[in-house]
């Protein structure tokens, strides 16, 4: 693992770690409750599956500077950093992350490869604004979160080929993965999802 800084699209130092060395990076995007520790066990399968990650703590958590809450720019300097080394660039966003990720999109000038949103927590300003963002979309929550109906609309409204996958009980975000079971096969579809996305 490498710790590496990155610069937010409103100039923000924000601190980061990388794992594995790939042509496909993909960026894992904490949520409200969230820092970037609580991917790591994410980020080491991922590696071992043979890809790199690269968790990052938003502004205001951890070592990244405060300022404001436009995680937004965050997301969108962490894509920048990604794809300048890399073939393949994928984002899994996780609640607030999610949402985050969704509206770094809407604004961003690149597109990335995959996108991954594990109990998005909030709607993008628009949708059509999403269209040629990614190649390939997946949208993973369970039937009690609370952000079910937000996480649902999202599945159902993005203007990208879009996967969904609904597990039973309530656990949210990087929760999903305190079940062993649920763990095991989220981990598993992630990872295959995002072998398809290089064969596109």
């Amino acid at each position: 693992m490498e710790k590496v800084i990155f610069f937010s699209h409103d100039g923000l130092k924000i601190e980061a770690e990388i794992f594995g060395k790939s042509d496909h990076m993909i960026i894992l995007v904490h949520g409200k409750a969230f820092d970037m520790q609580s991917w790591e066990l994410l980020a080491k399968y991922l590696e071992e599956q043979g890809f790199s990650t690269m968790p990052f703590n938003f502004r205001g958590y951890g070592n990244s500077q405060s300022k404001d809450s436009k995680y937004e720019f965050d997301v969108l300097g962490a894509i920048d950093y990604a794809l300048k080394d890399h073939k393949y660039v994928s984002v899994i966003g996780a609640s607030m992350g999610g949402t985050a990720t969704l509206r770094a999109l809407e604004i961003s000038k690149s597109s990335i490869d995959g996108l991954i949103l594990l109990s998005p927590a909030g709607l993008p300003k628009s949708f059509s604004d999403l269209s040629g963002k990614a190649k390939k979309a997946l949208v993973v929550f369970s039937k009690g979160d609370f952000v079910f109906d937000t996480a649902n609309e999202i599945s159902k409204s993005l203007p990208i080929e879009t996967e969904t996958l609904v597990f039973d009980g309530n656990l949210h975000a990087q929760n999903l993965f305190r079940n062993q079971d649920i763990a095991k096969e989220l981990k598993n579809k992630i990872a295959n999802f995002l072998r398809s996305i290089e064969g596109i």
